[in-house]
């Protein structure tokens, strides 16, 4: 599919342009599942690597349903319509929803078993861990649910750098449902990582007074203000997202936004350093996606993620520094 054929994307409502020099395809690598020195080229150079229908499409849709089934006994779907066709309730919007992931043995099996596993193993070369907190997201439709562009490293950069997501969905996403887009070669541009890429969102200052979430945004702001003043086309801002607007993201950082058509099956795994988005769903449906993280189990983990409750972002997740 090409500019000339793809639905009108936006952003917030702002059109994206998906022109051949702005937008492209994400490079297909499922040739290369058995060459693990192409699939390393290929994640160095390009930041990810997709690879279409790699996963049990029947385990997928097993998963889709769990998800679907927790979300209409929230009361979160339209009752007007089978579950199974995924059409949220008017008037509530979804976004961020790692509660539908607890104790769910059918999405547990698409995620930390059989082949995703496997893949991770045979790329990283010996036993795996996974993060146990597991992200979740329904996309509502409309312009207020775009994932805002960012690199994973600013959320998870305690323990190893070999870490990767492997973003998963848990629906069949035409573009025009606002699938994931990835920022072309942006985990190369060294200013980025060397700025940006060392930030810890739940750093605080320990020398200075005030609540800890106080302290984070304002150390955050404070460390944003200078790397401006050194450089002021990196800028960030106290979320941990590079910016609220991937269109300007994409003006300041250059490279296209890259995306595809994506089929539950699929899997699409990419580093720390690599900037994404994702653009507004312009269905009716609701969209449906996972993320999860890999790493060797002998390496370095970082301690937010990992336990039966993870600390996440929370209080006992804030680390003090001296300022």
């Amino acid at each position: 599919m090409d500019a000339t054929t793809l639905p009108q994307l936006s952003y917030c409502g702002e059109k994206i342009d998906t022109s051949a020099a702005h937008f492209g395809t994400l490079r297909i690598s499922s040739e290369a599942l058995d060459d693990r020195q192409e699939l390393w080229r290929r994640m160095s150079a390009d930041g990810y690597l997709y690879l279409p229908g790699y996963l049990d499409r029947d385990q997928v849709l097993e998963a889709r349903h769990a998800v679907l089934e927790r979300l209409h006994q929230s009361g979160l779907l339209d009752d007007r319509f089978d579950p199974a066709e995924g059409i949220g309730r008017p008037g509530r919007t979804l976004s961020f929803m790692p509660t539908v992931t607890r104790d769910n043995p059918a999405l547990d099996r698409v995620l930390y078993a059989g082949a995703m596993m496997e893949f991770y193993e045979f790329f990283l070369g010996g036993p795996v861990r996974h993060f146990d907190y597991t992200w979740f997201r329904a996309k509502s439709p409309g312009i207020n649910t775009p994932t805002q562009p960012h690199c994973d490293i600013v959320y998870m950069g305690r323990g190893t750098q070999q870490l990767f997501t492997s973003w998963t969905p848990l629906s069949d996403i035409p573009h025009e449902m606002g699938g994931l887009m990835v920022l072309e070669r942006s985990h190369q541009i060294e200013k980025l990582v060397q700025t940006y890429g060392q930030t810890d969102v739940d750093a605080y200052c320990e020398n200075e007074g005030g609540r800890p979430r106080e302290i984070v945004e304002r150390a955050r702001a404070e460390m944003r203000e200078l790397k401006e003043e050194e450089n002021r086309e990196i800028r960030w801002n106290s979320t941990g997202a590079y910016g609220a607007d991937a269109l300007e993201v994409q003006a300041q950082l250059g490279g296209r936004w890259l995306s595809a058509e994506y089929r539950m099956g699929d899997l699409l795994g990419f580093c720390m350093h690599l900037m994404h988005a994702s653009s507004d769903n312009r269905t009716d449906r609701i969209r449906l996606s996972s993320d999860s993280r890999y790493q060797l189990a002998s390496e370095a983990v970082d301690e937010r993620w990992i336990g039966e409750d993870p600390p996440s972002h929370g209080i006992r997740a804030k680390r003090g520094m001296i300022c």
